[in-house]
């Protein structure tokens, strides 16, 4: 089946960024923690100390997109992509008036075999929406109304 194929596709395309975007975090807290180690102690004091809070802020930050990035990765893994959806649920792939939308994560637009795709979770608003719906249910969102064309 050609729609679960293109599913497929679009999962494994979301599997690949994040974990591309796990690798450059790691490599990025690696550089930091080089830095850190490296970071002298200069006569002037407050020099030392300013680089060293600039570094922990870049840290803390490496660490939260880190953990976020670790949770959308562990959302996606738990989708069963060779499922046929019979309704909007984690997995689904959805056809809108606005495009397609592949219920997963918060990744937001990528292109797959010439096609754009909305990555969006059901927490989402547009996800709130639509959650629970099937083929030919008509939803309201921002004020307008719109049929769900396809599920799979």
């Amino acid at each position: 089946m050609k729609s679960i194929a293109f599913k497929k596709e679009v999962y494994n395309h979301c599997l690949h960024i994040l974990e591309d975007r796990m690798v450059t975090i790691h490599k990025n807290l690696d550089r930091l923690m080089d830095s850190k180690q490296n970071e002298t102690k200069s006569s002037a004091g407050d020099k030392y100390e300013t680089g060293m809070a600039m570094i922990q802020n870049e840290e803390d930050l490496f660490k939260r997109q880190l953990a976020d990035t670790s949770k959308i990765l562990e959302q996606i893994k738990k989708i069963e992509v060779s499922k046929k959806c019979t309704q909007v649920e984690p997995g689904a792939m959805v056809q809108l008036p606005a495009g397609w939308f592949y219920i997963s994560a918060g990744m937001g637009k990528i292109t797959v075999d010439g096609k754009d795709v909305f990555c969006i979770s059901l927490q989402s608003p547009i996800g709130v929406a639509i959650k629970h719906k099937m083929v030919t249910d008509i939803v309201s969102f921002n004020n307008q109304k719109f049929t769900i064309k396809d599920i799979y």
